[in-house]
């Protein structure tokens, strides 16, 4: 009741304004309100230990903020209302033409949150970009990038904020969703003269023996996949396949790895499997690009400039014999 009859007197009050003293009320509101949830907004996650606790406080710290800006202005405004409907439609086609990429990014927002594209600390694509998503706005995402000019999975310190409206015009890959593990790929090569049975065997075993921890981990995680989409059950164990290439035996590995730790898993494989063939006393050889050579016999330089005059002076020589 006592709110309710705050409200009433608030209302009442602000109806005895002049149109010009509901505007500098209105500022004035609007300033206090922003002023009391920044504060807020500094202070109240401080209280929360978790790092995400926090930035879901003040997300909806900022989210009351909006909230209450809108309906102090609905209250005050509350008696125009009515006569500026039709200026407000009229106004609001012309702003929806104007601003269409803003409304297209909120649209994008809300698709975000409804559809569940993504959530803050996912790693995802969004067009040629991929990074760790670590804010979602209103009107832009922020992701903290990997790759580029560095490996795939590690970050180059880039922060990119990307208007929310690509979301509805293009693809979106979310690598943590579901299935929080990737099928990655290396690819070894021996000569042919090299023992095959043992080079497939070695590299199962090294693969199997690094990937040892995932497995477990991958089919509890596909678990969520089979439970929400219809798909079959992949294998999930390492797979080593041969193709004869240019000459030389190229191996190919396939394995599920973390998506955030391709590179240290690669380099874990490629240190074992360089191990491995130094000690397997000359069975196991890496092939090597090499370039072959043709000998020819050197041509004069005069030869090689002239031959038309040198054929002829030899053939008027002979005629003089």
């Amino acid at each position: 009741m006592a709110v309710g009859g705050w409200m009433n007197e608030f209302v009442r009050q602000a109806g005895a304004l002049s149109l010009f003293g509901k505007c500098v009320a209105a500022i004035a509101g609007i300033l206090i309100i922003h002023a009391t949830f920044h504060v807020l907004e500094r202070t109240l996650p401080r209280r929360f230990g978790r790092a995400d606790a926090r930035y879901k406080v003040r997300k909806f710290i900022v989210f009351c903020g909006y909230l209450a800006i809108l309906l102090f202005l609905t209250l005050l405004f509350e008696d125009r209302l009515g006569r500026l409907s039709l200026v407000l439609g009229v106004a609001g086609a012309g702003v929806a033409v104007a601003l269409q990429d803003v409304l297209a990014s909120i649209a994008g927002a809300f698709s975000i949150g409804f559809s569940k594209l993504y959530a803050v600390g996912d790693r995802v694509q969004i067009g040629d970009i991929r990074g760790d998503v670590i804010d979602i706005g209103l009107l832009r995402t922020t992701l903290l990038e990997t790759g580029n000019w560095v490996s795939r999975d590690l970050y180059n310190g880039r922060i990119v904020r990307i208007p929310n409206s690509v979301v509805l015009k293009g693809s979106v890959f979310n690598y943590s969703q579901g299935f929080e593990f990737i099928w990655d790929e290396i690819k070894v090569v021996f000569t042919t003269s090299s023992d095959c049975d043992l080079a497939r065997e070695m590299l199962l075993r090294v693969a199997t023996e690094a990937i040892g921890e995932y497995v477990v981990e991958a089919r509890a995680s596909w678990k969520t996949i089979s439970d929400n989409y219809q798909s079959a059950n992949p294998p999930l164990e390492p797979r080593v396949a041969l193709v004869v290439e240019a000459g030389a035996l190229e191996f190919s590995v396939s394995y599920v790895v973390d998506y955030a730790k391709r590179t240290a898993l690669k380099d874990r494989l490629y240190t074992k499997i360089v191990e491995e063939v130094a000690s397997s006393n000359g069975r196991l050889t890496w092939a090597s690009a090499g370039v072959t050579v043709i000998n020819r016999p050197e041509i004069p330089e005069t030869v090689a400039e002239h031959p038309s005059s040198s054929v002829g002076g030899a053939g008027r020589a002979a005629g003089s014999r």
